[in-house]
């Protein structure tokens, strides 16, 4: 038997047939390895984990620079068989989310905080749908536009003026002053609620409570259920499930911190202020009937205005006070060209910061020195690309580095150097344009924030009163020598500077008076 078998190899059609397999096997190698020598260059991972073991718990953007650096500003990696893109240039992220806009508006599937967490209607993780634009167009009528823009800054002033006068009487807490100036400012335009105290405010709780408890869960268990959606399906008591628990503690608080102040404004309809949220009840509910995904969207897009607004905002605004903190020949500068513009006998508003452009600069150059969110919030390639040559593979999820961005020597020289003066002309000696910040750190394309012009002119505002009314200096320890502050930056979901000390007062008594009586 052994021997008919070997004697039917003799014939043709087996050998025909052999070689044909040996060359299919061929092909299959050589498309395989051909197909990754397409995809851009990037580190080298694990069979089936890929690259994911190469990525720390904190600083991650630190790590994506790197490689950034090592293999160019288009990089491939892979996380458990998912493919994925860092981007490290401008160039590369406007040529992608701007000039391709149709195949890199969506957002990958965040499971645990869309499926576990609640957030399937926030309208910043939401795939590129018609829903989402939908929803998204209730932000842009909100936060662009004159008429827009003149709704929310007489908010703006009203609370920053709050603001200057808590600096005056207890200036050692001026980080939750700031807070809570910002926190009022975006829950006055979201509920018509405003925010005397962050410490016995209810809805001010509420949303803290629900952000906390959401951030609390997403670490390493949470992104693998993202890789590995099987996980949805595993009981919460099962040993390594622990994410799950967390994340069910965290969907009643981001329940309360959407329903509570949606519930009170909907009772008080017919007699409240107009707010977001009474406007968007009016809009759906013309025949007097709200649907329940209609309120679940205006829900989810009202707090979101506090999580995406307040501590982005907040973290901009520390970052100025830092700065002006370790470089106080750059605060002098800025004091004297207000006091020229302002004659020091009134406080600046918007129609003055044409006038003021040393102080843009400084604004721009905190953007670049400590952009609000790092690493920014994930597109995905909605179907196959190419981009020089480079095979973008559809349903990759593609990071913008906003971090490796601007830090670019070839734009900001020397980037950890805190200089204002970089923006004070248009261009370099070579004529090459430099990039303002702003239009890197609130994000690309169709995704680009929303709220932007919104969080420009309310850091703005607040910098600008600061200057106009008040000297911040170094702190002095116990032997009276001043203490420079080098606080690091706390990296996570949200991004935060850790705690420092300054001395900040009034510029004089007669600052102090316009201050206080501005507000009276």
């Amino acid at each position: 038997m052994l021997a008919n078998a070997t004697d039917l190899w003799d014939t043709p059609a087996l050998l025909l047939l052999a070689a044909a397999c040996l060359c299919l096997a061929q092909l299959l190698v050589w498309l395989c390895l051909s197909g990754r020598r397409s995809l851009p260059p990037g580190p080298k991972g694990l069979p089936l984990l890929g690259n994911i073991h190469q990525v720390p718990q904190t600083d991650q953007y630190l790590t994506f620079m790197d490689w950034c650096s090592k293999y160019g500003d288009v990089v491939y990696v892979e996380f458990l068989g998912q493919p994925a893109i860092f981007l490290g240039s401008a160039r590369a992220a406007v040529d992608l989310f701007e000039k391709r806009a149709a195949k890199y508006s969506s957002r990958p599937h965040f499971r645990y905080f869309s499926d576990l967490i609640g957030w399937k209607k926030n309208v910043a993780l939401m795939p590129y749908t018609d829903q989402q634009r939908r929803m998204k167009k209730w932000f842009e009528r909100t936060f662009i536009g004159r008429s827009a823009s003149q709704d929310y800054r007489q908010i703006q002033r009203r609370e920053v003026r709050r603001l200057l006068r808590d600096l005056v009487q207890h200036p050692e807490g001026f980080a939750s002053h700031v807070k809570r100036c910002i926190a009022s400012t975006v829950l006055d335009i979201a509920y018509c609620h405003t925010v005397d105290s962050m410490e016995d405010d209810s809805y001010v709780q509420l949303a803290e409570d629900g952000l906390e408890k959401a951030l609390k869960g997403s670490g390493a268990g949470s992104a693998l259920v993202d890789f590995l959606p099987a996980l949805l399906y595993v009981p919460a008591w099962v040993p390594g499930m622990r994410f799950k628990r967390i994340a069910a503690v965290a969907r009643e608080a981001v329940d309360a911190m959407g329903r509570v102040p949606y519930d009170a404004v909907k009772q008080a309809m017919g007699t409240a202020k107009p707010s977001f949220v009474s406007k968007l009840i009016e809009e759906c509910s013309g025949d007097g009937i709200m649907a329940l995904d209609s309120e679940d969207e205006i829900k989810n897009s009202a707090s979101l205005l506090y999580v995406g607004g307040t501590d982005t905002t907040m973290l901009s605004t520390t970052a100025f006070i830092l700065a002006m903190t370790q470089h106080p020949e750059i605060y002098q500068k800025a004091r004297e060209e207000m006091a020229r513009v302002t004659g020091n006998a009134r406080l600046p508003d918007f129609e003055d910061r044409p006038s003021l452009p040393y102080l843009e600069c400084i604004m721009k150059e905190v953007f670049r020195w400590c952009p609000a969110a790092p690493l920014a919030a994930p597109h995905q390639a909605s179907e196959e690309d190419v981009y020089r040559g480079y095979r973008i593979p559809k349903g990759a999820t593609v990071f913008v580095n906003i971090w490796a961005i601007t830090r670019d020597p070839e734009f900001y020289p020397d980037p950890e150097v805190f200089r204002p003066e970089r923006f004070l002309h248009t261009g370099k000696e070579d004529g090459s344009v430099v990039c303002d910040p702003k239009k890197i750190v609130f994000g690309f394309g169709k995704r680009i924030c929303p709220g932007r012009y919104f969080a420009d002119d309310m850091v703005w505002l607040i910098a600008a009163s600061i200057v106009a009314t008040m000297d911040i200096r170094k702190a002095r320890d116990a032997r009276g020598e001043e203490v420079t502050p080098s606080p690091k930056l706390i990296s996570g979901a949200m991004t935060s500077i850790e705690p420092f000390v300054c001395d900040i007062r009034p510029h004089s008594e007669k600052s102090r008076s316009l201050v206080l009586d501005t507000i009276a």
